[in-house]
């Protein structure tokens, strides 16, 4: 009798091999698709962050927010200087309406410009001191100095108020005695750099805006591109989605199978 060398395989068996061999095939080439989906979702992530940096509008927009932080930190350094300001420490300073030479008369001027929109022209030393410094301590001049809202000041207003920052050593040189007047002007000083400070950016902000503006078209053309590259992202999820949906429905209908074989 002829023995075979080997013993054939039974239908069944050969049918699981075939199976086998085609879900593996299968597993494989899902695999590959879900690489070059990662990929692509990959770069086109990247190149989406890329276009938003080079976009003219973020950068633009992120320059105004720093300037709008830039005025806040401002205001509050500015509202703290006036809370510790002691306005009748100024009364008792040796001035008189004639002393015309005392350039301190050029900051009650700018105090009535910029915090009572008063004609300085029509500045009076008397009627200030009485008005505004004694009256109630001069409780409302300190609360214009840190809450008053110089955010729209004129550039003419600006100017004045460099004008009278470029003063400033020589009216504390002149009013250096008593010395707690000296402290009380250097602390109205310091406000009056706050506010030209504020001025500077508040301008920047506006300049910023009008950039903005001009930049309308090189921005559309950005953000078209970077709508493009997001319609392509979310092709790519979907599609990665659907594979990963069919290749579960792959992987439950092939342990079904094994199932009913065993």
């Amino acid at each position: 009798m002829k023995i075979p060398s080997e013993i054939p395989q039974s239908h069944d068996t050969a049918d699981i091999n075939s199976q086998e061999n085609s879900h593996s095939i299968g597993d494989h080439e899902s695999a590959s698709l879900k690489d070059e989906l990662n990929k692509s979702l990959d770069l086109g992530r990247k190149k989406r962050q890329q276009l938003t940096l080079e976009n003219p509008e973020f950068q633009i927009k992120q320059d105004i927010e720093d300037e709008k932080q830039n005025i806040k930190v401002e205001t509050l350094i500015r509202r703290q200087l006036a809370t510790s300001i002691n306005l009748k420490d100024l009364l008792k300073l040796k001035i008189s309406q004639k002393d015309i030479k005392n350039h301190i008369h050029s900051l009650f001027r700018w105090i009535l410009l910029i915090f009572y929109r008063e004609n300085p022209d029509l500045y009076n030393w008397s009627e200030f001191k009485e008005q505004i410094l004694e009256k109630n301590d001069g409780q409302d001049l300190i609360n214009r100095l840190g809450y008053q809202n110089v955010v729209n000041i004129t550039h003419l207003d600006a100017e004045k108020t460099q004008f009278l920052l470029n003063l400033r050593q020589k009216i504390l040189e002149e009013n250096a005695s008593p010395e707690v007047a000296k402290n009380a002007l250097i602390q109205i000083f310091d406000i009056v750099e706050v506010i030209y400070k504020i001025y500077e950016h508040t301008n920047r902000i506006n300049n910023l805006v009008d950039k903005l503006i001009k930049q309308e078209d090189n921005i559309k053309n950005y953000n078209e591109e970077i709508k493009k590259i997001n319609h392509e992202i979310q092709q790519a999820k979907r599609s990665l989605k659907s594979l990963e949906n069919k290749s579960q429905d792959d992987d439950n209908q092939f342990q079904n199978d094994e199932i009913i074989k065993e």
